[in-house]
């Protein structure tokens, strides 16, 4: 085989059900309907590998057990206990299935994120578990479900990869490529979002369902039988469903059969064409459902949906090839972790930047030296190539995928990285030491011993800031300090959690400061960021509390209604605390002035919102307080939208106050 060591050389093995022989079609012989099978996969695994299997199964619940006491977390709002569509249970399915997966929480289409969201295989389980367990036990049963389905892409993984890498004729399938790619695989923190969080089950299926139809594929030489072909494109179309950066297995999966089944290339493309009719079916449901391929056509003008707003062509790509080298470095070192590299954690940045350089000349390389190392079918060249197919999607190099980077996109592409790992540990360290092949483990197993409790440990450590809102955006804002959504999350976690809950002004004072530092840092790094100044304003209120300067409160109040006076949160948050001001004692002038300055000035007069101008301007007469100016600001915008007995009313009641 071209991926063994050539200075490494072990007897040949006998027989045995735990170490794979290929027995193949030579690579000259054309292809023909009766074909000799191969023997990638040979029977009696679970037989014969249940020990593994089990420790596979039991490390993923050692590393993520902790998750199963936890609640919803960050876009689990959105595809879970607020979508609409999935609250409904079974029932739900067909508009889950027939809509982008955040029609069912947003509503409108017009709110929906760039490029799309078509993922409804999670959804679709999601639902059917609500319908099963009802609600309120569903943290537990789709925590508990995460982890199940994680251990059995660890298994599957394990399954696949010894076919690729036969193992050790004594079976010591504790030091084979198989079981150390699969444990790494398992134990590396990078997965921690994918798997803590509910949410992250659509990476969790599409890549178990996407290794699945590998396996599929690579069978059908196997059994000469053409049922497997079908096997494989129903599974490459589910794992699509799952999520789309399964379409990268259109790339892998033959890739996966060159370099490790010797066939010709006419076979290989006997698997290919049932994959891409599954390719082609997924893109048409999807076009019916979102109506577009990959642009609703309208621009993306939020930062926090698409960060390279007001970039040139060159600042982009110097950024996306930033982050790439960005996710090498957490392959190999996994520290720090957060699930924030949004503005401007991830920092803009030229050709100048030699971070930039490098990813470009990293990556380049990469790609070249797989290219030319093609033909003699080594590994390196294989995991290398795997990296990039499923990396692309992801990469922003060919659709913009709403954020710089994210630790879950590496989720697939991380499985090249730890095959590479089980090869050099287990198949090319012994070669190159010249180990004696009745122990070639001895610096390649303390490497994986090392790794593996490095790996788990941090997955460990990292596993509880998922509990809840306030420990992951404790955690991210530590990590991104330069994230403007990371200090706004964290001060709405906070308010949400804790200010809320407190009753005395000491306890509150605090947690004012807090909040008031980390949303002045949000604003400073994106001024016009509107989540930020709901929550400054939020702030300004939780500070007037404390020093009852109603100036300084009204100040704030205008400062966001400058920046986002049509943004629905900031007018709810404003209404709702002029009415509290109103009916608590408010200074009534202040309140007043400012009611009319914002309703009528504002929005009657600039904005021409009559509607909203109407609900600011009544709630502060709830002070008791008649205003002369407001009512008869009143009487005009009621006698513009035709209600002449409210335009009637209130010019009668300015008319008494004269």
């Amino acid at each position: 085989m071209a991926h063994m060591a050539k200075k490494y050389k072990k007897p040949t093995p006998q027989p045995n059900p735990t170490t794979p022989r290929r027995q193949s079609t030579p690579s000259g012989t054309a292809s023909s309907a009766v074909f000799e099978r191969t023997n990638t996969f040979l029977p009696g695994f679970w037989r014969h590998h249940w020990m593994p299997v089990l420790i596979l199964m039991g490390l993923s619940f050692v590393l993520y057990g902790a998750s199963m006491g936890y609640g919803y977390m960050l876009d689990d709002e959105m595809v879970i206990w607020k979508n609409e569509y999935v609250l409904r249970g079974i029932s739900g399915w067909r508009d889950i299935f027939a809509n982008d997966s955040f029609m069912g929480y947003f509503r409108e289409q017009r709110f929906l994120l760039e490029g799309g969201r078509y993922r409804p295989l999670s959804l679709a389980t999601f639902a059917l578990e609500i319908d099963l367990f009802g609600k309120e036990k569903h943290p537990l049963v789709g925590h508990f479900a995460n982890i199940l389905l994680y251990g059995l892409t660890g298994i599957l993984l394990y399954r696949i990869l010894l076919g690729f890498f036969p193992g050790s004729p004594d079976n010591r399938w504790y030091f084979t490529a198989a079981f150390i790619g699969a444990a790494l695989f398992i134990a590396h923190p990078v997965h921690s979002e994918a798997v803590a969080n509910i949410k992250g089950r659509d990476e969790i299926l599409a890549l178990l369902l996407s290794l699945s139809a590998l396996w599929a594929s690579i069978r059908y030489y196997d059994k000469a039988s053409r049922a497997y072909l079908g096997l494989s494109a129903m599974l490459l179309l589910l794992g699509m469903l799952a999520k789309e950066n399964a379409l990268t297995f259109l790339a892998v999966i033959p890739l996966s059969i060159y370099f490790f089944v010797k066939v010709p290339a006419s076979r290989i493309l006997e698997t290919f064409w049932p994959l891409l009719l599954a390719a082609l079916v997924f893109l048409i449901i999807r076009y019916r459902a979102l109506g577009y391929m990959i642009s609703p056509g309208k621009p993306i003008t939020d930062l926090m949906n698409n960060p390279f707003l007001g970039m040139n062509a060159g600042d982009k790509l110097a950024t996306i090839f930033l982050t790439l080298a960005w996710y090498l470095k957490l392959l190999v070192w996994p520290h720090p972790l957060t699930h924030d590299y949004y503005p401007y954690h991830v920092p803009r940045v030229g050709w100048t930047d030699w971070r930039a350089l490098l990813g470009l000349i990293t990556h380049l390389g990469m790609g070249i030296w797989a290219v030319l190392n093609l033909k003699r079918r080594t590994v390196p060249a294989y995991a290398i190539l795997f990296y990039l197919a499923t990396l692309s999607i992801v990469s922003n190099l060919v659709v913009s995928v709403g954020t710089f980077m994210n630790e879950r996109f590496i989720f697939m592409p991380s499985v090249a990285f730890c095959l590479l790992l089980g090869w050099l540990l287990a198949r090319q360290i012994p070669g190159w030491l010249k180990e004696q092949a009745d122990r070639p483990y001895l610096l390649g197993g303390a490497v994986f011993a090392l790794l593996l409790g490095l790996y788990g440990w941090k997955t460990i450590t990292r596993v509880p800031d998922w509990e809840n809102q306030l420990a992951l955006n404790r955690a991210a804002v530590r990590v991104s300090e330069g994230s403007a959504r990371s200090h706004t999350f964290y001060v709405t976690a906070i308010y949400q959690d804790i200010y809320q809950q407190l009753k005395t002004k000491e306890e509150k004072g605090p947690w004012v400061d807090t909040m008031d530092y980390h949303i002045r840092r949000a604003l400073e790094i994106h001024p016009d960021y509107a989540a930020a100044l709901v929550m400054n304003a939020a702030v300004a209120a939780a500070r007037f509390d404390l020093d009852i300067q109603m100036d300084k409160l009204f100040n704030e109040f205008n400062y966001c209604m400058d920046k986002i006076p049509n943004n629905a949160n900031l007018r709810e948050f404003v209404d709702k605390y002029i009415r509290y001001l109103a009916r608590n004692g408010g200074n009534p002038n202040k309140i007043n002035a400012f009611a009319f300055n914002n309703g009528y000035e504002r929005y009657y007069k600039k904005l021409k919102d009559t509607k909203y101008a109407i609900t600011l301007m009544e709630g502060a007469l709830l002070n008791q307080t008649e205003d002369v100016r407001l009512l008869e600001g009143l009487a005009e915008i009621y006698q513009s939208v035709g209600n002449a007995a409210k335009a009637t009313e209130m010019k009668n009641r300015a008319n008494a106050m004269r």
